[in-house]
């Protein structure tokens, strides 16, 4: 737990028992209120040294003797009781109710959940799946809680238990989360749980991750051991090659794929064709500006059908640009989702660089667009990124 935290609910709980039991007898009125012979003093004192003095006074207490003929004498205002005893009652009374309402809400289950993934790193197997059993219980009375969800859809993922990741993942699309990472995940624990078989509702989930965001690794991923499933190996392949850039070469990971590849093309049976060989469109990218780009920034080059600005893109080349100005080739090998630009007479070209690694217009650090770009073999197309 927070050390703060019961420091604070300490010093709450003082400022409440002072407020009970100093307020109420400094907060009250006098006693008797005020009667005719106050009225009487004050005039004697008034008509103190005056030459008629006498006569007044003697006057004024007539009246008063007058007035208070056959009245009853007031009442006097009792002073407000206070037992000390019955306010450490009320003092101790709010505190357990304050106690009891914070249990209520969840508030120091949640709290205590927090301590121990905090310290997760250092915890015993046997602390880790007895933090799942109380997460996945707190999960179950606050279903509302996304961050509950998030973490017990990528723990059961990750452990090889995608029909209970695709039940939390489809309780957050269901309240509205349409993250790529989530929408991306879902697809590939219901392919995962149904068999390896993509249903129609995984593979709109994965293309529309793939929409937001095209190298998104597990829709990716999905979408490349579907087409396998399906003997459609050269699609297979250019999933798998875009997953594999993922990873940085040399890495178990990028490995691992590679040899993944292999397999594919051994099933196609046939040499992949050259990149260069098919249709496309040639970027020289330049960098101006007085803003540095941080050296693990990322280079995202898009091509949509012609005029489009938004929408799932026809091609995407990811890099990581090492100097600058730079050449990239947009062809059939980076088309996505089984189109090819190589049929397209014309394309929108979009540059972004990404200093956090994710695509799109608000994470770019510059980017530029140019609306109608010819496909074929001709002069590359020349763009400039300006950084403010």
């Amino acid at each position: 737990m927070n050390s703060a935290f019961p420091v604070f609910a300490l010093l709450f709980w003082v400022v409440a028992a002072a407020m009970m039991i100093w307020l109420p007898r400094i907060w009250r009125r006098g006693g008797a209120p005020e009667t005719n012979e106050d009225w009487l003093r004050l005039r004697q004192r008034e008509l103190a040294g005056e030459a008629e003095a006498a006569e007044l006074r003697e006057e004024a207490a007539l009246r008063l003797l007058e007035d208070q003929a056959g009245e009853a004498p007031p009442e006097k205002i009792q002073r407000p009781a206070y037992s000390g005893r019955g306010q450490l009652a009320a003092v101790a009374v709010v505190a357990i109710a304050a106690w009891l309402l914070y249990r209520m809400l969840g508030g120091w289950e949640d709290v205590q959940i927090a301590e121990q993934l905090g310290r997760i790193e250092q915890s015993q197997p046997e602390d880790v799946l007895a933090l799942i059993d109380r997460i996945t219980v707190r999960a179950e009375a606050r279903p509302a809680n996304a961050d509950y969800a998030l973490l017990l859809g990528e723990y059961y993922l990750s452990g090889n238990e995608p029909a209970e990741a695709l039940r939390y993942y489809d309780r957050l699309i269901e309240a509205g989360a349409t993250a790529p990472e989530i929408l991306g995940k879902a697809a590939q624990s219901e392919f995962l749980s149904s068999g390896r078989v993509l249903s129609s509702r995984a593979r709109a989930r994965a293309e529309q991750a793939l929409a937001v965001d095209p190298m998104q690794a597990a829709a990716l991923a999905t979408m490349g051991m579907a087409a396998f499933e399906e003997a459609d190996y050269r699609r297979a392949i250019v999933y798998w090659q875009r997953l594999r850039d993922l990873e940085p070469p040399g890495s178990p990971g990028h490995d691992m794929l590679g040899q993944i590849i292999e397999r594919a093309q051994q099933e196609l049976a046939e040499p992949l064709p050259e990149p260069i060989a098919t249709a496309g469109v040639v970027v020289e990218i330049s960098l101006s500006g007085k803003q540095p780009v941080p050296a693990d920034a990322v280079l995202f080059v898009l091509a949509r059908p012609e005029g489009a600005e938004a929408g799932m893109p026809i091609a995407v080349v990811r890099k990581t640009p090492s100097s600058w100005p730079l050449t990239v080739r947009l062809d059939d090998s980076a088309s996505m989702a089984g189109q090819q630009i190589s049929s397209f007479g014309a394309v929108s070209i979009e540059v972004q660089v990404s200093a956090n690694g994710q695509p799109g217009r608000d994470n770019a650090l510059a980017w530029s667009a140019r609306p109608s770009v010819p496909v074929g073999f001709g002069e590359p197309v020349k763009i400039n990124l300006q950084t403010e």
